[in-house]
């Protein structure tokens, strides 16, 4: 097993209501420590928290604290990626769920703040968020100093265990699998797409 303050930098991102959160709490309760200034309650939308660090937002302007997450997980969103330091090693774990479901997600939340963009026409911005993922992917298999893993949020939130099996393999740490596995909830997939 490596040492994870040694190893490279744990990440996991994805589109915001991709499950992020979700991975987040899996890795705080499988012994991975999350990284998180907690300024952000959890919610209707986030009930167990949203594991997230303000200091992510400015990525752009200021990566120099970085390195605080050694041995910890952070949340990045999926834009931001591109403004990590490339001096340093990361291991991503992206979070993909149907496009259609992010969509409803967002504006359901949307329309709880009664933020007018959440009448944004579906078909374009789905159009849209794919566009975007994509740019995003090619970069990501780009970088020599990154290793990524997709997780469908779909298939882990039906097996569970069989994902927290595969994240603690790709990490390479001696995780608890079981209690990662117990804090999936399938009562929080909400807006699932019929299949």
């Amino acid at each position: 097993m490596r040492d994870p303050h040694q190893g490279p930098i744990t990440i996991v991102s994805g589109m915001p209501r991709s499950g992020t959160s979700l991975m987040m709490h899996m890795l705080d309760a499988g012994g991975v420590p999350a990284l998180s200034d907690g300024r952000r309650p959890a919610d209707l939308h986030n009930p167990h928290g949203y594991f997230e660090d303000e200091r992510t937002r400015r990525l752009a302007q200021d990566s120099s604290w970085i390195e605080e997450a050694r041995g910890k997980a952070i949340k990045i969103i999926y834009r931001l990626l591109p403004h990590l330091p490339p001096r340093l090693e990361y291991d991503i774990l992206f979070m993909e769920r149907d496009l259609h479901e992010i969509y409803d997600s967002q504006k359901t939340m949307l329309e709880a703040k009664s933020d007018p963009s959440a009448g944004q026409d579906r078909d374009r911005m789905v159009h849209a968020l794919g566009r975007d993922l994509d740019m995003v992917r090619e970069w990501l298999a780009k970088q020599a100093s990154i290793r990524c893993i997709s997780v469908p949020y779909a298939k882990m939130v039906r097996e569970p265990e069989r994902w927290a099996v595969q994240v603690a393999q790709f990490l390479g740490r001696d995780l608890d699998v079981g209690a990662m596995a117990a804090v999936v909830d399938p009562a929080l997939y909400r807006h699932r797409i019929a299949r």
